[in-house]
């Protein structure tokens, strides 16, 4: 396991040793591959296919577009990023999720610092909870190992982080 830069020095992504990309990557090539939405919409029980396909197709490139955005305008992803629980405001290497409004798709990051984040996975939200569905469940337990691993190598704030991955 690795941790890439997306974004310099703001945004970073897991690459797991077992994947192709890292997290990030890997989900927008995910979220715009249409037999995977297909098959994910057949699996959920999605009614109108062609409906969810289409919009998570647009999710995807909002996603994308809004992050570019703040990386060009200089501007936190603190504005995107949000603590998943109240209690995590005030944690360290504290958990999160990253949502535009009316958005079905997120990304799971750990905060190390006011404006750097590292995201963890993602998944397209079917359910209140992240323990009612078997993808965002997933993503919570890869949300505390990766916690855990950050933990390990003596990651506390945004000085140890860059030592890390230097």
């Amino acid at each position: 396991m690795k941790i890439v830069s997306i974004f310099a020095e703001n945004l970073y992504a897991f690459h797991y040793t077992d994947e192709r990309n890292n997290e990030f990557t890997r989900l927008m090539e995910l979220w715009t591959d249409l037999n995977y939405l297909r098959s994910f919409a057949k699996i959920n029980d999605i009614i109108d296919v062609k409906k969810f396909v289409n919009d998570i197709l647009s999710d995807a490139e909002d996603i994308d577009d809004f992050l570019y955005h703040l990386h060009e305008n200089i501007e936190s992803f603190g504005t995107y990023f949000e603590p998943l629980q109240l209690s995590e405001y005030t944690k360290v290497l504290s958990f999160q999720k990253g949502k535009i409004k009316r958005n079905q798709l997120r990304l799971y990051a750990i905060k190390i610092d006011k404006n750097c984040f590292v995201i963890t996975g993602g998944a397209i939200k079917m359910s209140q909870t992240m323990q009612d569905h078997t993808d965002t469940n997933t993503e919570l337990k890869k949300l505390r190992a990766a916690k855990v691993f950050l933990e390990s190598k003596g990651v506390s704030d945004a000085d140890s982080f860059y030592e890390i991955i230097l």
